[in-house]
């Protein structure tokens, strides 16, 4: 993971401890990171700090019948994003792939 990455990860968490108050991310990729942190911490239900294939599924469901309804199971996004193939997926993983997602978008729209 690059510094750069990290950084506006470290200041939004910064801002959280500061004190009551909204964070107001200042760039899409503040923005991107918040929206990661919340869906992840959302997802976690037991609250590990992993997602599993079960877990997934279970944050996925809450969109069926939605406009953002996915045709994805959590098997196939955990085969996604655990490069360490531990069979979950940390949140640095979540980054990581998240990022590698955007790339890989970015190459099938050109």
């Amino acid at each position: 993971m690059t510094k750069l990455m990290i950084v506006p990860l470290i200041l939004s968490l910064a801002a959280c401890a500061s004190g009551p108050g909204p964070v107001t991310p200042e760039n899409q990729t503040e923005r991107q990171m918040l929206g990661l942190l919340e869906k992840f911490d959302r997802w976690d239900d037991d609250g590990n700090g992993e997602l599993t294939a079960k877990e997934v599924d279970h944050g996925i469901n809450r969109f069926k019948g939605t406009p953002m309804e996915v045709n994805y199971t959590g098997k196939q996004v955990i085969g996604f994003y655990d490069t360490d193939h531990s069979g979950s997926v940390s949140l640095r993983e979540a980054q990581a792939g998240y990022h590698r997602a955007r790339e890989l978008e970015g190459r099938l729209n050109r």
